[in-house]
């Protein structure tokens, strides 16, 4: 009798767990969803680098909801964290493209899959040519992001403390 009994219990459990789907209620979710956010920011380069021969190569995460991204700008200090004076910026007119200031630096990105029809998800490339950026050798680099959406200036930032190193 106890075991039909655990066995009816687990037939219970098991049908409760699995009868059902669980799908996002896509409707109510996206327009909760922020119009522009720029998520992660990142390198899997390993520091320190040598800035005569060397290009960073940056990666980002964002994503829009009904919305276009715009501008795209970075700002790099010579601290382990967001403070002081900016030591470069490098400014993207748009997401695909080379720098305004023709300085070698381009930007990409590949559209990632989403179940929401308003919504984009971005995997971008940052191709920065370390020659041009006028880093010093010695020192820790924090890289702040912000990502722009047409037709707005606020923008969505993310900082990376202690990026990387130049020797």
């Amino acid at each position: 009798m106890k075991k039909f009994i655990i066995s009816a219990f687990v037939a219970v459990i098991s049908l409760g767990m699995f009868s059902c789907t669980k799908q996002a209620d896509v409707a109510a979710t996206e327009p909760n969803l922020p119009s522009i956010q720029i998520s992660s920011l990142g390198t899997q380069q390993i520091s320190p680098l040598t800035i005569s021969s060397g290009t960073l190569t940056l990666m980002f995460g964002a994503t829009t909801t009904n919305a276009a991204p715009a501008a795209f700008k970075l700002e790099f200090y010579a601290a382990t964290s967001a403070t002081g004076p900016i030591t470069k910026t490098v400014n993207f007119p748009t997401w695909s493209g080379s720098d305004d200031a023709a300085g070698g630096h381009t930007i990409s990105y590949v559209l990632e899959p989403t179940s929401y029809p308003n919504t984009q998800v971005y995997g971008g490339t940052i191709n920065l040519k370390l020659s041009t950026l006028g880093l010093a050798a010695g020192k820790t680099y924090t890289v702040k992001a912000y990502a722009y959406k047409s037709g707005n200036a606020t923008p969505s930032t993310i900082t990376t403390t202690s990026l990387f190193k130049v020797q």
